[in-house]
């Protein structure tokens, strides 16, 4: 693999490029993690909302709110992640008139980095949901098993 070193104006614009990239890619890991957490039923501690327990309704509305939580947690994110792919669209197309034939190379370059640092984001947040599942998870009280 080869190493480029750019040393001119067009330096920030191909950092920015990267920057916004790895923003785009934290943004899919969030979205990822709460469509997680809806589908096994989970709830993160930013996600708990406390509701005063003074009718048997309380444990309905405790859960609708945390789905409520959660799905606005899935919405912000995919707003912010339209912005992110406009700039980086625009950024792309300026670069890759820039630096012509060099810029899929240095491309590639850029994608395998972010690459491995999302790929130690995945399973940081993989860990993170197998941890709340062990927590939330409730056993069922096992019977004492009495001899005939």
């Amino acid at each position: 693999m080869a190493h480029f070193r750019i040393m001119n104006a067009s330096q920030s614009s191909i950092h920015k490029f990267e920057r916004l990239k790895r923003k785009l890619y934290n943004c899919n890991a969030s979205i990822y993690f709460n469509r997680q957490c809806i589908r096994r039923n989970l709830t993160p501690a930013y996600a708990k909302i406390k509701v005063p327990d003074t009718s048997p309704a309380c444990r309905h509305t405790q859960r609708k709110l945390t789905n409520l939580r959660l799905k606005d947690e899935i919405k912000f994110p995919h707003c912010k992640k339209q912005k992110l792919n406009i700039l980086i669209y625009h950024l792309y197309l300026t670069l890759a008139n820039t630096w012509n034939n060099l810029w899929h190379d240095m491309l590639r370059m850029i994608e395998n980095r972010l690459q491995i640092e999302i790929r130690s984001k995945y399973k940081t947040l993989d860990k993170k949901l197998n941890h709340i599942s062990q927590q939330q998870t409730r056993t069922p009280p096992t019977t004492p098993q009495f001899l005939p």
